[in-house]
């Protein structure tokens, strides 16, 4: 009787590692990422609870994020926040001194999913948060 209840559990275990990577499999093989472009110039109140909440929304979700932050010649702490979570979060900071060089970025990820915010304008947060 102990060796039949122990192949049952043995079968049972099985299955859930088997249903497990089939879905990690089949999730990984169709994976859209979404890129995130943060325009930010003095925004040190803003950028640290966006980047904490934009991660933390997509994880909940299941979705992959790309985030870039691109500053306007900020004279605040923005940027040391956004250094603080450039390793942990693998976060791209770009400096963008004129409206070209944002042109080539965009132009770069014609092809990709792309959410532009600029985090001085409360009301593109809310459509931010909604596109992914």
């Amino acid at each position: 009787m102990m060796v039949g209840l122990l192949w049952i559990f043995g079968c049972y275990g099985a299955s859930i590692a088997l249903v497990h990577w089939c879905y990690r499999r089949h999730r990984d093989t169709g994976r859209n990422v979404t890129h995130v472009l943060l325009l930010t110039h003095n925004n040190q109140n803003q950028v640290e609870w966006y980047i904490r909440s934009l991660l933390f929304f997509s994880r909940l979700k299941g979705r992959e994020v790309h985030v870039t932050l691109a500053d306007e010649g900020s004279t605040d702490d923005t940027l040391a926040i956004a250094e603080r979570f450039r390793l942990e979060y693998h976060l791209d900071i770009r400096r963008f001194s004129d409206l070209e060089s944002l042109d080539d970025w965009i132009r770069e990820h014609e092809e990709k999913q792309v959410v532009i915010v600029r985090l001085g304008q409360q009301d593109g947060l809310v459509t931010a948060y909604k596109a992914m």
